[in-house]
């Protein structure tokens, strides 16, 4: 994936608060900053072993980077852009990866009434987010893309997925980095981590507590002042996700056009930040992608925390 990222900045407003780093006598604390999927990873773990915290912390980094390779937009090789070159060309043998989120992406589609679609890509780049262009798109434009997103259509069957023809493009970006964040914690859990917090830019992931704490605290920016903050929460076994409409912008004159699209009428979301508490870093993923679009209606500026 390259640097323009698969969730560039989507969520970035959320920063790690200052945690207490009360040592028990047999645990120690291990940090790392890296990169992967685009954007900023930090980990952070207790471990009975610094050498093993160390281990665990890389094994993670090294699956987030092995989901990025698997489910990039931008990475003409990877899964899922084989999978979109496909589209209309009969069904394509597809890894876990793929498949699993291709199922989680459908059953998240329908329970938000469409309002978290994988299938936005065509508004994405009819916007000019995917594509440059100098000038807004027209009615004619938008009313097209929004055809190809509203009769896209995935088949899975077994370990072989197929698109709809037509322009059938899928585009994860408001699902696939919750996806990877579960799978580094996955990892972590296999090597006996049971208190870490894994953050990447803002998609983030609570396991267990740090030692006497009663979670992980985690501070929520306000959505154009990273250093206001506009709420707290606490973190246990728990995913948080911000999806917000304020940085990864196009100016179109006067005109700012964020990236989180509102499949229902082909236009950018309104509404400039939501923060989602789930169960899981890809719900919390999914599902503040698709409350910033159905809080169109809502005042510009407000933010929700949900559970």
């Amino acid at each position: 994936m390259n640097r323009r990222g698969f969730l560039a900045l989507l969520g970035s407003s959320v920063a790690v608060g200052a945690i207490t780093r009360r040592r028990h006598r047999e645990e120690r604390f291990v940090e790392r900053w890296s990169w992967a999927m685009g954007q900023a990873v930090h980990i952070q773990l207790f471990v009975e072993q610094e050498d093993l915290g160390l281990e665990a912390a890389a094994a993670a980094l090294a699956e987030l980077r092995r989901v990025e390779a698997r489910l990039s937009l931008f990475d003409g090789a990877s899964d899922l852009c084989a999978l979109n070159e496909r589209a209309g060309r009969g069904a394509l043998r597809v890894d876990v990866d793929l498949r699993t989120v291709l199922g989680l992406a459908q059953g998240y589609r329908e329970a938000t009434a469409g309002a978290f679609d994988a299938a936005v890509e065509p508004l994405m780049r009819v916007w000019g987010f995917h594509q440059t262009r100098k000038t807004e798109p027209t009615a004619a434009e938008i009313a097209e893309a929004r055809r190809a997103v509203a009769t896209a259509v995935v088949r899975l069957e077994g370990d072989r997925a197929a698109l709809s023809p037509g322009y059938v493009r899928l585009d994860f970006g408001g699902i696939a980095v919750g996806y990877g964040v579960d799978r580094a914690v996955a990892v972590l859990r296999a090597a006996g981590v049971r208190r870490a917090l894994v953050d990447v830019s803002g998609d983030c992931y609570g396991l267990g507590t740090p030692p006497g704490e009663p979670g992980w605290v985690v501070q929520i920016a306000e959505p154009e002042d990273p250093n206001g903050i506009r709420g707290t929460t606490v973190l246990r076994d728990a995913g948080l996700a911000t999806s917000a409409n304020t940085v990864a912008v196009l100016r179109y004159g006067r005109a700012l056009r964020g990236h989180v699209m509102d499949p229902s009428t082909g236009w950018p979301a309104t509404r400039r930040q939501v923060s989602i508490r789930a169960r899981t870093a890809v719900a919390a993923d999914a599902l503040s992608t698709a409350e910033l679009v159905r809080a169109a209606s809502c005042p510009a500026g407000s933010a929700g925390l949900g559970t």
